[in-house]
């Protein structure tokens, strides 16, 4: 058996460890390069994905086309360790395996949100002047606690104009969470993932805004889980809504969580961090109970809320939620001193 043949095997072995995008919200648009380069893989062993029944369309000039949201799951799934999702993952959570101090004190991030147009990664600004495309962004929310603006600006409006870059400080805060009726709701979340009832893996956006449908397929991932566990808050009686943003690492990813208000403070909840940091090393990420536990009430300081109503899209490209692949060009780094 050749090395690519090995390769191969272990991507088609991810196959049936995922629940692929249904067809009325899939976006068959990446072609087999793209997928060869997110997976680590050669042209020719995303072909035999396309052989073994993984869902594409066939262009007369391109080729293949891929839902992107599947190739991740692939990528994830495959159990590698080079993937882009993988090693994504595995650098985002590496600030879980820190001491628990470092997760709260007061940390100061340059920003820069320059959405990429292209699956290739291009940067927006590096595209033809006649593109056409209007692209928009969702800004700092800065009324949130533990937030503070340090350069940018200003944010008026929910939505900017193509991109920004800032400086913010985040601080954390360390809390815990002592009603019932959180405990019951966050258990039901987390231990549906926790059992895989319920798969962790990429969700297509059409299907995070549909977010019990979602649920009933059983698959979830942040989006899904926070909007579903805020539901459950509401109909519990409790001040709960979906946050999203950005985690903050060398480059951003677009991450979502719960708020849920008790005695009057504001508490994250965030069931995925809290998943992710229990399975451990199956996804190539350092098991942390103890961040596990802070995932139930602690608020971080690597994670910079938008303005949403309900973790709604970060980026829009004429007026539609944009691909999964345009946080390419979100980047973030600690701020140097002056």
């Amino acid at each position: 058996m050749t090395v690519e043949t090995a390769a191969a095997d272990t991507l088609l072995g991810a196959l049936d460890r995922f629940r692929t995008a249904p067809s009325d919200v899939a976006r068959y648009d990446t072609d087999t390069t793209t997928a060869a380069r997110a997976l680590r893989a050669a042209p020719g062993q995303v072909a035999r994905l396309a052989s073994a029944g993984l869902p594409h369309v066939v262009d007369p000039a391109r080729g293949p086309l891929f839902d992107y949201d599947d190739l991740m799951n692939v990528g994830m799934f495959c159990g590698t360790g080079q993937t882009v999702p993988e090693l994504g993952l595995r650098f985002l959570m590496r600030f879980a395996a820190a001491p628990r101090t470092s997760w709260f004190a007061p940390r100061d991030w340059e920003i820069g949100v320059h959405p990429s147009r292209t699956a290739g990664g291009e940067a927006a600004e590096d595209r033809a002047a006649g593109d056409g495309r209007k692209v928009t962004v969702r800004v700092p929310d800065l009324s949130a606690p533990g937030v503070e603006l340090l350069e940018g600006g200003p944010f008026d409006e929910a939505l900017h104009p193509s991109g920004y870059t800032a400086a913010v400080r985040l601080t954390g805060a360390a809390h815990t969470v002592r009603d019932p009726r959180i405990h019951e709701a966050w258990s039901e979340v987390v231990d549906a993932l926790a059992t895989r009832r319920v798969i962790y893996q990429t969700v297509p956006e059409p299907l995070r805004a549909d977010h019990h449908r979602a649920w009933e397929l059983g698959i979830a991932d942040c989006v899904v889980a926070s909007r579903l566990l805020a539901d459950r808050l509401r109909a519990a009686g409790l001040e709960a809504t979906a946050r999203r943003g950005y985690l903050l690492g060398l480059f951003g990813s677009d991450h979502a969580w719960c708020d849920v208000v008790e005695d009057g403070v504001h508490k994250s909840l965030d069931p995925v961090f809290a998943f992710v940091a229990t399975v451990g090393d199956e996804r190539g990420v350092a098991e942390s109970p103890e961040f596990a536990a802070a995932c139930f009430g602690s608020r971080f300081n690597r994670l910079l809320p938008c303005r949403t109503d309900s973790a709604e899209p970060l980026v829009h490209f004429d007026g539609e939620p944009a691909p999964y692949w345009a946080m390419v060009g979100v980047g973030a780094r600690p701020r140097r001193s002056s």
